[in-house]
Parts: structure tokens; sequence; C-alpha cells
């Protein structure tokens, strides 16, 4: 069974590696067998010397596999720590080189759709995540980034749903902020309040989304006005950036102008 799992993720796992890494673990596999031969059917004054070989020889195995699944060797994974800190051009560009060297995956294709999103490059996000969806439906993550980039271009009722289609997938309930944003946006307060106070306790560890749901409860008369950081008000002016040119954009801008105003008075 342990053999079987490790052929199993050897296989899955090698054509991410480096040349030389792959090379230095079959040279590695092929001395194995043979020390294996001589400690368990060679002579007896061999057995002893190599099995204690193949003992070394398996923490070199280890350590082999341990470098060549580090990640800094995968393209997508590097692509992953440039989204995290907000260099999205340097995501876009490891991601768009994956296809041409037959490495593409969901899950890069989804990464990529959403760096083209925070790029502000539509069109091309929206090519990337249906490729997504067309190779893995059920992916609850590219469903909701198909929503957001659909909210984010004012078509409400289509990013409803592929958002209610993650959640129905397995998309966590925090999804459930933009899918109140779409019902908002899109006329119905009474399904966004719904949505926003189911969302409201998932949002304990996440200041700035926090805020920006209190000011609809606010808005839609269940909440009192929140007090909005700087900190916070900064990272909103930057999601607005994002999507300039567009209603939502503007949605997000009208929220900063407020909270901004509300700050100068309460200072003076």
């Amino acid at each position: 069974m342990m053999l079987r799992h490790f052929v199993r993720d050897m296989t899955r796992r090698t054509p991410e590696w480096d040349k030389q890494t792959r090379l230095a673990v079959m040279m590695a596999l092929a001395l194995l067998m043979i020390l294996l031969t001589a400690g368990l059917a060679g002579p007896s004054q061999l057995q002893l010397p190599a099995r204690i070989g193949a003992f070394g020889l398996l923490v070199t195995l280890q350590l082999l596999f341990l470098w060549g699944n580090r990640r800094d060797v995968s393209p997508y994974h590097q692509a992953q720590q440039h989204f995290i800190v907000g260099d999205y051009a340097a995501a876009r560009s490891l991601l768009e080189a994956l296809p041409e060297r037959g490495r593409e995956s969901v899950d890069a294709l989804v990464l990529l759709g959403n760096s083209y999103r925070n790029l502000g490059q539509f069109e091309q996000a929206q090519r990337a995540l249906q490729r997504a969806l067309d190779n893995k439906p059920r992916h609850h993550l590219a469903l909701f980034s198909m929503g957001k980039l659909l909210m984010m271009q004012g078509q409400y009722p289509d990013a409803r749903e592929y958002i209610e289609s993650a959640l129905a997938a397995g998309s966590p309930d925090i999804v459930r902020l933009e899918l109140g944003q779409c019902h908002f946006l899109g006329g119905n307060e009474q399904a966004a309040q719904q949505q926003f106070l189911a969302v409201r306790a998932h949002l304990l560890d996440s200041p700035e989304q926090a805020a920006l749901l209190e000011s609809y409860l606010h808005q839609l008369g269940v909440a009192k006005a929140p007090d909005i950081e700087s900190e916070t008000i900064q990272y909103w002016r930057h999601e607005a950036q994002k999507a300039a040119n567009t209603v939502y954009g503007e949605h997000l801008r009208q929220f900063v102008r407020e909270w901004t105003s509300a700050s100068s008075q309460a200072s003076t």
C-alpha cells in the first residue's frame, strides 16, 4: 500500500520538478533497487552493508522529494505569492506562460482570471474563468470568481446565479457578502439584508469587509453607522480603482466619500 501511494505521488508530482531533480531521483531509485536486492538475496557478507546503504538512500530520496516539491519550483505557486502581495502583473506574466508549456490547470486559470480582474482586464478575466469552468463546472472558486467579475461589470442577476452555484458547490459562507451586494445593487433590499445578516458573524476577522457590511446594514436601517478606520477607507479606495469606469466602482467610491466626510466631521 505504501509503495502504491509512493508511485502514485511520484507519477503525479514529478512532471512539475526540474530536470536535474528528476534525474537524481531516478538514479537513487535504481541504486536503491540494487542495494535492496543485495541486502535480501546477496552474499551474507554484503547484506548488512547493503541494507545500511539502502536506508541511507531512503533518507536521500525523502530529501529529494522535499526539494522537488519546494514551492518556488512551481510557477503557479510563485504566482500565488505575487497575487497575495498584490503584484497582479507579475502573477499574470507567470500564469500566462503555463498553457504554452502544457501545464494549464483549473486552479491556475482561476488565479489568472482573478489577476486579470484586479488589473481591470475584464474580458481576459472572463475568458480565463470560462476555460476553468469548461474544465471543471463545479469548481466553487471559479464559480465565485466569475460571479464577482460579473457583479463588478453590473451584471447582477447573472452574478447572483454564479455565486449561488458557488455556495451549492462548497464555497464558504463568507461569499454571501458578494451575494448580498448583488441583491442590493439589483434592487432587492430584503434579500440583500438576509444575506448580509447571514454572513455577519463570518466577517469578524475581516475588518474591511465587516465595515462595508455594516455600512450596508446601516443603509438598510438595521444597524448604526460604523466607525471607519483610515486604513479601511484606503483599502476600499484601492478596490474602487480596480473597478474604474464601472457602476460598481462608482458604488464603492460613494461609500469612500461618505466615510471620508464622516471621518473629517468627527475629527473637527
